[in-house]
């Protein structure tokens, strides 16, 4: 009796069985590596969007700074009425949105120098602030282009927390971590309009908290 039919039916399903075995054991590789890549995709998602929108709040606190100098800065009154500096400061919502502008923490000066390169602030908003007061500031590191006795200057100075995209659930999976850093933007802007009260002072503009004819002291009032 020939038995080779047998024999190949034997050996085809011992293939057969083997194949089975192969395609469970592949199904199974692939269902690890899907676990193992996914969580990482997702962590370079997050990690990338976290990155734009932490740029892009960074750039728009920049701005913000920059464009409340220059604004305070070509004042042409006497005096720079409330109601232009409170439209000045207005100007944080539409530049920093949609970020929250009640967040950011603002303060600008006008800030005269005198001999010894020694820095005053002339006048400052909001005047109730505890960042900068009306007087001598030794904490100010004045740039090299102010560096002369009469300088005017306005100094524009804003600082605003950032909140991570999914710090709520970060918080919740990690409670002692503090996710929200701040962002600090300072900026010295010189003078484009104003008026200049005495002989060799540049052109200084008056914020409400000033004077209304002379910002920064007399010369011999400021040792």
């Amino acid at each position: 009796m020939d038995r080779t039919p047998l024999r190949l039916f034997r050996r085809f399903a011992r293939h057969e069985l083997a194949r089975r075995e192969f395609a469970r054991h592949e199904s199974g590789v692939a269902t690890l590596e899907f676990a193992i890549i996914v969580p990482v995709l997702l962590t370079l998602l997050y990690g990338v969007a976290e990155y734009v929108n932490a740029a892009d709040n960074r750039n728009k606190v920049a701005n913000l700074t920059r464009t409340l100098a220059d604004l305070t800065s070509q004042n042409q009154e006497a005096k720079i009425p409330v109601k232009m500096m409170e439209l000045i400061m207005g100007s944080a919502s539409p530049i920093l949105a949609p970020f929250p502008a009640a967040r950011a923490s603002i303060q600008i000066s006008a800030i005269g120098i005198y001999k010894g390169n020694k820095a005053y602030v002339c006048s400052t908003w909001p005047a109730t602030s505890t960042t900068r007061k009306v007087g001598k500031d030794a904490t100010l590191v004045i740039p090299t282009n102010f560096q002369r006795e009469g300088a005017r200057y306005v100094l524009a100075e804003v600082t605003m927390p950032y909140q991570p995209l999914f710090s709520t659930v970060l918080g919740r999976l990690m409670k002692t971590v503090n996710y929200t850093f701040q962002w600090s933007e300072k900026v010295e802007w010189p003078v484009r309009g104003g008026s200049s009260w005495a002989l060799g002072r540049d052109a200084e503009v008056v914020i409400p908290s000033g004077s209304t004819w002379t910002e920064c002291p007399d010369p011999t009032k400021v040792s």
